[in-house]
């Protein structure tokens, strides 16, 4: 989809999409992971972005404008939250709401209301999955709800008949606690084969997200988007290189 020209060429729309697992001090402290930010550090992020003149927009809208069947701002961005942490959510809702902005957050299904602990991993309250309930009211108020497969499988070491059946029953599983079909996903630990991407459209999603780095670019694979992931010990500098600088360098 054209938005205009630089020097002559075709400037193509791109919508940076941010990738965050759990949001909030605590968790941030103790874990080794750069995709938990202190809730302190994501409020400043979403606060720069909206001074700069960025609006937030669903996975969902962003596939559509992607695809050139829908408009979108003239900064567009996503926040996508993974897992489904009440945590994060809380966090995010707080500095959201007075935005107006929603983002996407992608459940495993099978994890509704639990502690997501995979393989006996040390895990404590911070690590709580959303329930039904919570899930239904954050719908209400404009959030996305994607897919995410039921127990967060690593859907690249599955049968095709498996996966399927992960990100089908993923699916059909959110369908009945939200109502309505999610139709946008997220592989799992960013786990993918070559076939994986094409069950993914046949369970009906227009479009997923990737664990890879880059800038979401109109003309790419929309069931392979990159996302820009901020890391926990980044402060603002670190913030402005990997949402401004980082995805146009080679």
């Amino acid at each position: 989809m054209p938005t205009g020209t630089i020097g002559g060429m075709t400037r193509r729309a791109a919508v940076p999409i941010l990738m965050y697992h759990n949001i909030g001090a605590e968790k941030a402290r103790s874990s080794g992971t750069c995709l938990n930010v202190p809730a302190r550090d994501f409020a400043r992020q979403m606060r720069l972005l909206a001074r700069l003149g960025y609006r937030a927009v669903t996975f969902r809208e962003a596939v559509i404008g992607l695809r050139g069947e829908g408009p979108l701002p003239p900064r567009p961005f996503c926040i996508t939250l993974d897992d489904g942490f009440r945590c994060a959510a809380d966090h995010a809702l707080a500095v959201l709401r007075p935005l107006g902005w929603s983002p996407t957050v992608f459940v495993a299904s099978d994890w509704l209301g639990c502690i997501y602990a995979p393989g006996g991993k040390p895990a404590n309250e911070t690590d709580r999955v959303m329930d039904a309930e919570e899930l239904r009211s954050l719908v209400a108020q404009g959030w996305e709800i994607a897919g995410h497969t039921r127990s967060h499988a690593l859907l690249g070491s599955l049968s095709d008949a498996a996966a399927s059946d992960e990100i089908i029953g993923g699916a059909d599983d959110l369908s009945t606690v939200i109502g309505e079909r999610p139709s946008t996903f997220c592989y799992p630990g960013g786990s993918f084969n070559d076939r994986t991407p094409l069950l993914v459209r046949e369970a009906g999603m227009h479009g997923a997200c990737t664990t890879r780095s880059g800038l979401a670019r109109a003309g790419m694979d929309l069931h392979l988007l990159p996302r820009i992931k901020p890391a926990t010990r980044d402060g603002m500098a670190g913030f402005l290189y990997r949402f401004f600088v980082r995805p146009w360098l080679p």
